[in-house]
């Protein structure tokens, strides 16, 4: 699997999601957790004797027929129950692999014998780096208009790319010869193989074993896509279209079973490229927030077409001549980029906010959360100390031979958030250090649905007890009555 089956596996199921499914601004592609299963089945049909191309390929078809099971039984209703707690954990360890990964290549560049190109790699790896990271914050600019500080954040890092690629090419850094991206000619697979897997190249226990790591991409999915999804829906962003998350899931096992017949990797909700794609589309303003300046959304252009576009651009550098291109980026530009990417990761998570907090001097710490004026700060480290030590532990599985499992520990925050923090924590504290309205997953069009739905929650999550079922039905939206968890929710 190479730069090819990556290119068309995000091409084409982006393009397939962004035409039918129920909530387009999510970006789908190759995640780093897809790499990390990825390379974890590959070592296993390794050690097992298995052709590795028709097992993943069979792994995708179970999974795609999960998807749909899924779907179909509206078992994505419990995502609901997914609180923020395990979304900005997620978010953190997703950002901590991309770090990982532009580090250890860096690392690499001196494990070289030249080391005047190990510093040239490592010069442009930081370069692309620090400023993707200054052009994608162009909007706080006081320089040039608005349209212009706009086009210029929005594409920052392509910009930054191209810049440190010619840079490369200036003088006597062309003559040390920095490694570039390995492409073919022109559309190939590796290998020459065949477009499409042969599913009878391989014995029948082993397709009915693929199940197994065909439910892992499935608890994987269902997780990292849906919160990848509810990140791109943000209250915050204030979007005026519905969400339609069964669809989508369903819309999902539809592209990973095209990959799965392809043999190349299959895609989801991207972090934080989706969340990143509804702020690229936001028209914001400066307001003050607790004291903090903060810019804060007042429309987002919903659409179809620019996740479409992208789609198809990157299906483009899949042919001749623009597959060329790609083989003058430095493969240090890769590393700063993922670098950069690890960085902007950190953007809006609260779990990141309140490490930064812990870390600063006690009569400096400002905050626009309110959680930092009404929960005593020692409650609020405690916390924060959990879950990373929480997401350090995942981290450091990934990195072992059980890495494969490590979708399960994600999904298992979710039990930990409902279960054991009620133990340890006052509810009043939780819910301001974690809470997530459950309407924020639904449309929120049928009133008597919606509150059902907030009972359900505070029940299973808050600890509080709800109004009958029955009596809840009977209420009209005028009624002015509501629950003791409706009232604690909006006392936020």
């Amino acid at each position: 699997i190479g730069v090819v089956e990556v290119l068309l596996s995000t091409a084409i199921s982006g393009a397939i999601f962004s035409i039918i499914g129920g909530q387009p601004l999510v970006i789908l592609g190759v995640t780093g957790p897809v790499s990390i299963l990825t390379i974890s089945i590959f070592n296993m049909t390794e050690s097992l004797g298995i052709n590795f191309l028709p097992f993943y390929a069979w792994a995708q078809i179970w999974a795609a027929i999960m998807h749909w099971a899924l779907a179909a039984t509206n078992s994505c209703n419990y995502i609901r129950y997914v609180t923020r707690f395990s979304c900005e954990t997620f978010g953190v360890l997703i950002a901590i692999i991309y770090l990982d990964t532009g580090i250890r290549g860096i690392v690499k560049y001196f494990s070289d014998e030249d080391f005047g190109r190990a510093l040239l790699e490592l010069i442009l790896a930081t370069g692309v780096a620090l400023l993707s990271s200054l052009l994608s914050g162009a909007k706080s600019w006081k320089i040039l208009n608005g349209p212009a500080r706009e086009i210029i954040a929005d594409y920052g890092a392509t910009i930054s790319l191209v810049l440190w690629t010619g840079v490369s090419y200036i003088g006597r850094a062309e003559a040390t010869s920095v490694p570039r991206v390995d492409v073919p000619d022109s559309f190939e697979t590796t290998g020459d193989r065949n477009l499409f897997i042969d599913l009878t190249d391989i014995d029948g226990w082993a397709i009915a074993f693929a199940i197994v790591p065909g439910a892992i991409i499935t608890i994987l999915f269902i997780f990292d896509h849906n919160v990848s999804s509810l990140l791109a829906q943000d209250d915050d962003f204030n979007l005026k279209k519905g969400s339609a998350y069964h669809w989508d899931y369903f819309v999902l096992g539809i592209c990973i079973f095209v990959t799965g017949l392809l043999g190349i990797p299959p895609c989801n909700g991207l972090i934080p490229q989706a969340p990143l794609h509804t702020k690229a589309l936001a028209v914001t303003s400066v307001t003050k927030q607790n004291g903090v300046e903060v810019r804060q959304t007042d429309k987002v252009y919903e659409q179809r077409f620019t996740n479409l576009s992208q789609a198809l651009l990157i299906l483009l550098m899949c042919f001749f001549p623009f597959i060329k291109v790609l083989g003058f980026l430095p493969l240090s530009n890769l590393d700063g980029l993922f670098i950069f990417m690890g960085i902007a990761s950190f953007d809006g998570n609260q779990f990141y906010d309140r490490l930064v907090l812990m870390m600063t001097e006690s009569s400096l710490r400002i905050s626009q959360h309110d959680f930092f004026g009404n929960v005593d700060f020692g409650v609020i480290k405690r916390f924060s100390i959990i879950q990373l030590a929480v997401c350090l532990v995942i981290y450091g599985i990934t990195l072992t031979p059980a890495a494969m499992v490590f979708p399960v520990l994600i999904a298992a925050l979710v039990a930990i958030r409902a279960f054991v923090f009620p133990r340890y924590f006052k509810q009043d504290d939780l819910q301001e250090l974690d809470f997530i309205d459950p309407q924020h997953v639904y449309s929120g069009k049928d009133k008597a649905n919606s509150e059902r739905r907030i009972e359900e929650y505070a029940e299973m999550v808050l600890g509080k007890g709800g109004t009958d079922e029955s009596d809840m039905d009977a209420e009209s939206p005028e009624s002015g009555s509501g629950s003791d968890a409706e009232a604690a929710m909006d006392n936020r």
